[in-house]
């Protein structure tokens, strides 16, 4: 499996495999409103944070081999420039995941502008040079992909909020999120590790794959710690 295939599944569709098996095994996520909250946890998580992280970790310390990857000149000092950017990225991402303001649209902008720039400049390459290297072609998808995500399930998550039933703004709906945020959050970093020590190694399916089982792993101990699965499960049901 070439890199920039592997990054559309890690940093795009996993984020939303996870976020279903969490929903699946937590019984305190029946309402719409925390289902949608588990999902942009991890769309946060993984699919900004780890993301923006990995992209930093390759544009400055692989530059040459991400360059390779798109079908560009390596060596060009514009690399680390987007390598910082990434890292801004990923840093909106993290702190995103903690906050339920404005500060999520503000994140969601910066990554629909930043993915959708790269979407214009990678198909104007191809348009100018012919230049049709994965990683100036597939990767298009998870650029376009990822931002709509994000808008969507933000959108309906502010909906949700606004019924007269929303319970958001409750010191209960927090206590529940927490343990949560943490739990997605460790999982990005572990996800992302992985793939960036596979990668590394020459092995990124593998490196991925145990980075994946180590994070559900870890989502399924922090659940099964957390008291509030219990017991904001039976105050639902009184």
């Amino acid at each position: 499996m070439s890199v920039a295939l592997l990054r559309i599944f890690v940093f795009t569709l996993l984020p939303l495999l996870i976020a279903g098996m969490h929903i699946a095994l937590d019984k305190t996520v029946r309402s719409r409103e925390r289902k949608l909250e588990v999902i942009l946890l991890y769309l946060f998580g993984l699919g900004v944070a780890a993301n923006g992280l990995s992209g930093f970790f390759g544009h400055i310390f692989l530059s040459d081999v991400v360059a390779a990857s798109i079908g560009w000149p390596g060596g060009n000092p514009f690399q680390l420039e987007v390598g910082f950017a990434n890292l801004a990225l990923g840093i909106l991402g993290i702190m995103a995941m903690g906050r339920r303001d404005g500060f999520r649209e503000a994140t969601a902008v910066a990554v629909t502008v930043f993915s959708v720039g790269a979407t214009l400049v990678h198909l104007l390459d191809i348009l100018e040079t012919g230049n049709l290297a994965l990683g100036n072609t597939v990767q298009n998808i998870s650029n376009v992909l990822r931002p709509a995500l994000l808008v969507g399930f933000l959108t309906a998550s502010r909906r949700t909020e606004r019924s007269t039933d929303s319970e958001t703004d409750s010191v209960r709906f927090e206590a529940w999120r927490a343990p949560r945020a943490q739990a997605a959050g460790f999982t990005a970093g572990i996800v992302a590790m992985g793939f960036g020590m596979g990668f590394g190694l020459g092995w990124p399916v593998m490196g991925t794959g145990v980075g994946v089982l180590l994070g559900a792993g870890l989502v399924a101990f922090v659940l099964s710690r957390s008291s509030d699965n219990i017991n904001g499960h039976l105050a639902e049901d009184t």
